[in-house]
């Protein structure tokens, strides 16, 4: 600690002298790495969580966010700290050939109106990277808008994340680079100790009662009154079915494709630095915050 006080106070080329010692140094030294690594690339909890999630998933993935898009996008040969988890998922999908994955995100991006440029380069970013995992196998990717009323696309406000029904991440780390590495947020990852058919009980319900909410299937009071596309979401592999076979039929009402977004060029897309930063990128955070205030 003696040697970290004395290098700050060369670099800051200050005309004092402190000596410090402290009992309990290996705790300090900890805590201080922790803090270092923290103020340069972000604690990132979300990403490694998601990161071994994603990479042990054998039967389904489910992603709800306002967003989808690359986590990482590398010059070159990527760095530790660049995780790209639409590709551990395209690497499960190609480990695994049952593994499906299912993708509900609004049709138009979580940027205000007036952030067009912000916006083209969202719908951009999703139509990429949902590509990559329809380029592994089209047939096992299923990409949707919900519809909350006949003509308007349901907003999504949060992210939930669900892998096999057995293990579920709920918060604000949205699904794109700035969402694990720059924004701040909060989440919650959960399992469930009660099991039935290697499923967690109460994940699998939720996840059931979540994709209905999103389809608008209505929860039945009894199981005399279920329909059949709520028993059909109530196991992973039939509700993959399901949000499939909707979508061969335009959505039916419920749900329709992923829009790629307009054809037009009339507004170009902002860079991807701007509106989909990274957060290791310290050192250009002034031309970044001059460029973002620069669009309002």
């Amino acid at each position: 600690m003696q040697g970290v006080v004395d290098n700050i106070i060369d670099e800051l080329n200050l005309p004092v002298t402190v000596d410090i010692e402290v009992g309990n140094e290996d705790e300090h030294r900890r805590r201080l790495q922790r803090e270092i690594t923290t103020a340069k690339f972000g604690q990132r909890d979300a990403q490694w969580a998601l990161r071994r999630a994603l990479g042990q998933a054998r039967e389904f993935v489910y992603i709800e966010s306002p967003a989808f898009a690359r986590t990482a996008r590398p010059d070159g040969a990527p760095q530790p700290h660049e995780v790209d988890l639409v590709e551990t998922i395209r690497a499960a999908m190609a480990a695994n050939p049952r593994l499906k994955v299912m993708i509900c995100v609004p049709r138009w991006p979580d940027f205000a109106e007036d952030k067009a440029p912000w916006a083209r380069a969202s719908l951009a970013h999703r139509k990429q990277a949902i590509e990559v995992l329809t380029t592994q196998d089209r047939n096992r990717v299923a990409a949707f808008h919900p519809i909350g009323f006949p003509g308007r696309a349901t907003a999504i406000r949060s992210t939930t994340i669900i892998v096999d029904d057995v293990w579920c991440m709920v918060g604000t780390s949205h699904f794109r680079r700035r969402g694990m590495t720059f924004d701040g947020a909060v989440d919650i990852v959960s399992i469930d100790r009660s099991m039935a058919a290697g499923y967690s009980a109460g994940i699998a319900r939720f996840r059931h009662e979540l994709m209905a909410a999103k389809l608008g299937v209505s929860i039945p009071g009894s199981p005399a009154t279920a329909t059949s596309l709520w028993i059909r979401l109530a196991q992973p592999e039939a509700a993959f079915d399901a949000v499939a076979d909707l979508l061969q039929q335009g959505g039916l009402g419920r749900c329709s494709p992923v829009w790629a977004g307009p054809t037009d060029t009339s507004v170009l897309p902002q860079t991807d630095d701007i509106a989909d930063p990274d957060g290791s990128t310290g050192a250009d955070f002034l031309t970044l915050f001059a460029s973002l205030l620069s669009e309002t």
